[in-house]
């Protein structure tokens, strides 16, 4: 047959939105025993008591009710860790699992692994393409082969009426509901469903009630859905890609918010930009992800509960800063960028490019970029942060499923725990490293490094930053590609509650840093100094931490193939934790946004500060060198010789961690990598500073330590001055893998 494609269109009268989220929710949606975790709600009414559900997996509608309910429980609803939103009672109709159209007649699932299975189908098959929105409507465009299609429910008598339109010519066999009836011709009965269609033939085959019928261009048929007995299904007799060019505002009203400045008097100040918190479209404003537009005054922003936003005004003084939603219905957004001022955001469920059709400063169209991956309804399991590479590559993290409670996981897809690269067309999706838990945030450089955090828990003891190489490992077996080649490793579905005491320790990875728990217990993203206007470290590394709130520079240096380092905190408050972090190439300076969930100190639900370079000194470390007797540690600033010359300026102490199946690890003392884990001594090793002294540039200082070895963890204490008298007091924190 020749490819037929496909337009699918939802209607949903202005007055009718589910409570507080719109027409539109993205979320995994469970209808009887069959759960959709690409699934895209329509609600008819603002109390959801009449609604129908669309999976972009597959391409069908998994069911719909009629004065029904859908619990919206869990993340991101009601903070629930492990349930998913549910339809109660019995649904109007619902389909079971697999393709919603047939391939030269067939139904055949041809993805692979066991049931349910996971994943799109194959694109040649049929390709979801995105959401129109016009109004409080919704418009789910799709191919099957090469046909387009324009399929518009509305709602109306205790009627659901899809109205479809066709693009290109052909045989079409779709599924339009699964269960024991009867067919004849255009009508047929399912249970309390009664189906009627106004051309085309139903029939029902092994339980499947199937549409067969002859597409054309701009062939328009509908199907009817009723409970007890259908209406007669008429067709419209507009063209419905009238529905594909925007409507009226959704969202009118913008957002004027009080920001505050900084007080400017340390190196960098915290200015705060006002956030609308409360306001009538989005109530918590737990905001994801930024990026900025080329004017540099104007951002983006993403939230946890499924906006963008669009933020104006951003200028030196913050005194007009205006919010305006622009999209909802996202299914938990963590990531957003920006590319030829064109909005990209990364949610559990695809790369959205989004598209304002009619100028009014509104999202009319969703087109999905890319969905490539396997995905389940783990509430655990979200895809973070979202960068390119010079190439236009996108790259993004998708975190494991997490058991409730946090120690191993759910069942796992092909692409869970993994560093995610898409094509600069959104047509390729590879796995680019695999290994990870939940890397919240990642950072890739302007030469292509790519870098992440991760989140303490099974298999990883703690929160590393880890510099990645393409193929690279975690340190999570379950959701390493190629654990079949470790040595002693296997994997939690494989050991069955069976674990051995003590993995094998050439197995356990090398991150750049590990971070004790009270430094990052939960890492966020990274972002690397592109701006000489921030302060005299352009170029350098910068991790942030979301269960920590904080801002750190990253000392790091090349030991043949294996970087290590560590980190140095910048002395500021955030209104949130730190999540992302965006430089604004206009005013040079560093953006941070995040939110509050849960394993965060994070003071507000949301925030977004500007970390503003003041042009003071910034009196702090900047570099890191090991040597075979200890460190040099370089400053920013000329160093007071005496304090600079004396050992006791200076305290070290270092303890080693265990990589295992379990959740975390505790310290133990250096000295015992050999030692088995059962016979481990806990806790810290004290290590003597033997002697200091300050190099020639007045900036760079030599400590001796005695007994100086590698560790997985190593603090530093310096108590020192700068020459003109500034008081440098802080603890550094090393991963020393060589000496």
């Amino acid at each position: 047959m020749k490819k037929l494609l496909i337009f699918l269109v939802v209607s949903i009268s202005a007055s009718l939105i589910a409570a507080d989220r719109g027409s539109l929710i993205s979320t995994a949606v469970k209808i009887n025993k069959d759960t959709a975790a690409r699934s895209h709600i329509v609600s008819f009414d603002k109390d959801s008591k009449n609604g129908i559900v669309f999976d972009s997996d597959t391409m069908r509608y998994t069911g719909a009710w009629i004065d029904g309910k859908i619990d919206y429980k869990g993340l991101p609803f009601t903070g629930a860790h492990g349930p998913y939103p549910q339809v109660k009672g019995q649904p109007l109709f619902s389909t079971t699992p697999g393709p919603g159209f047939a391939k030269s007649g067939s139904f055949d699932d041809p993805r692979e692994g066991d049931l349910p299975k996971l994943g799109p189908v194959p694109k040649d098959w049929a390709k979801f393409l995105g959401m129109y929105r016009k109004d409080n409507e919704v418009v789910f465009h799709y191919s099957v082969g090469n046909i387009k299609i324009l399929d518009y429910p509305t709602f109306n008598n205790a009627t659901i009426t899809r109205t479809i339109q066709t693009s290109g010519s052909g045989e079409v066999k779709m599924l339009v509901a699964s269960g024991k009836g009867s067919a004849s011709g255009k009508t047929a009965k399912i249970n309390d469903c009664a189906f009627s269609v106004s051309e085309g033939s139903l029939s029902l085959v092994n339980d499947q009630l199937i549409l067969t019928f002859s597409a054309a261009d701009k062939k328009v048929i509908a199907i009817s859905y009723a409970k007890s007995s259908a209406q007669e299904a008429k067709a419209a007799t507009t063209d419905l890609k009238a529905l594909t060019k925007g409507g009226a505002l959704r969202w009118p009203e913008t957002f004027k918010v009080k920001s505050t400045l900084g007080p400017g008097k340390k190196a960098y100040t915290v200015d705060r930009v006002g956030v609308p918190y409360n306001n009538k479209y989005e109530k918590k404003m737990r905001i994801a992800a930024v990026d900025f537009f080329s004017d540099g005054t104007t951002a983006a922003v993403s939230t946890w509960d499924g906006g963008v936003w669009i933020v104006k005004n951003i200028d030196a003084k913050l005194e007009n800063v205006e919010w305006k939603m622009y999209a909802d219905g996202l299914h938990e957004p963590m990531g957003l960028k920006i590319v030829d001022d064109k909005i990209y955001t990364v949610a559990d469920d695809q790369i959205t490019r989004f598209h304002d059709l009619n100028g009014d400063g509104e999202a009319d169209y969703y087109e999905c970029f890319n969905n490539g991956w396997d995905l389940t309804s783990g509430f655990h399991a979200f895809c973070f942060d979202l960068h390119t590479d010079k190439a236009g590559n996108f790259y993004f993290s998708f975190g494991a499923p997490v058991k409730g409670g946090g120690r191993s996981f759910e069942r796992l897809g092909r692409h869970h725990g993994a560093v995610l690269r898409v094509s600069k067309d959104g047509s390729k999706l590879e796995k680019y490293a695999t290994g990870f838990r939940a890397p919240n945030g990642i950072g890739v450089g302007p030469d292509g490094q790519v870098t992440s955090g991760d989140n303490e828990g099974t298999y990883i003891p703690r929160s590393p930053i880890n510099w990645i190489k393409k193929g690279g490992f975690g340190g999570v077996v379950d959701t390493f590609a190629d654990y079949k080649n470790m040595k002693s490793t296997p994997t939690v579905k494989q050991l069955a509650g069976n674990r051995p005491k003590h993995l094998e320790e050439s197995e356990m990875p090398k991150p750049l840093a590990w971070l004790p728990k009270h430094v990052d217990n939960s890492g966020g993203g990274q972002a690397w100094v592109t701006s000489d206007k921030w302060g005299p470290i352009n170029g350098e590394l910068l991790h942030l931490s979301y269960g920590q709130s904080a801002l750190y520079l990253v000392l790091k240096e090349m030991k043949g193939d294996q970087i290590q380092g560590g980190v140095v905190k910048f002395p500021i408050q955030l209104s949130s934790s730190a999540m992302r972090a965006r430089f604004n190439q206009k005013d040079g300076q560093l953006y941070i946004c995040g939110l509050k969930g849960w394993q965060t100190n994070a003071a507000k639900n949301g925030g977004l500060d500007r970390i503003r370079y003041t042009g003071k000194k910034i009196n702090m470390p900047v570099a890191m060198k090991t040597t075979a007797k200890g460190m040099e540690l370089t400053f920013s600033e000329k160093l007071d010789a005496e304090l600079a010359n004396d050992p006791t300026s200076f305290a070290v102490k270092g303890a080693d961690i265990w990589w295992s199946h379990n959740y975390g690890s505790k310290e133990y003392k250096l000295g015992q990598r050999a030692v088995d884990s059962t016979k481990k001594k806990q806790g810290w090793t004290s290590l003597k500073v033997k002697s200091a002294k300050l190099m020639a540039d007045g900036k760079t200082v030599a400590i001796e330590i005695e007994n100086f070895q590698p560790a997985h963890e190593l603090e530093l204490s310096v108590d020192l001055e700068t020459v003109d008298g500034a008081e440098i007091v802080q603890k550094l924190y090393f991963t020393i893998h060589e000496l």
